[in-house]
């Protein structure tokens, strides 16, 4: 009787492990084609926002935003990011990149004793 008994109770949590891996899945299934819906409807904002190539990643209504944009068009790429609907955060990974115009302007050189941001002579 108890051999019996621990069989039902294998074969019952055996089903219950597998549904609810089943469920598990499908739910990450269509949270995936929420993401890729969500990137997709922040392409179609920024389209034509900026020169460069910008790289959308979204996850849970967290979006990412990657690529090489002068300081302007970053700000009108991230302001049409978070203008769509669903996006809760827009996480900015976007390097900024001088004008060509801009950097004839500036000397380029020598940052002499300075290495990674911190000063090292007095």
């Amino acid at each position: 009787m108890r051999l019996l008994t621990v069989l039902a109770l294998a074969a019952l949590a055996g089903g219950l492990y597998h549904f609810g891996s089943r469920r598990g899945r499908a739910l990450q299934a269509r949270l995936g084609r929420a993401d890729e819906r969500l990137a997709e409807a922040v392409r179609s904002a920024i389209a034509g926002k900026g020169s460069g190539r910008v790289d959308v990643r979204s996850a849970n209504g967290v979006v990412a935003l990657r690529g090489n944009l002068t300081a302007a068009e970053r700000d009108r790429v991230l302001a049409a990011a978070l203008s769509v609907s669903g996006v809760v955060q827009v996480t900015n990974l976007i390097e900024i990149e001088e004008s060509a115009e801009r950097l004839g302007a500036e000397p380029i050189g020598d940052l002499g004793p300075m290495q990674s941001g911190i000063a090292t002579g007095p």
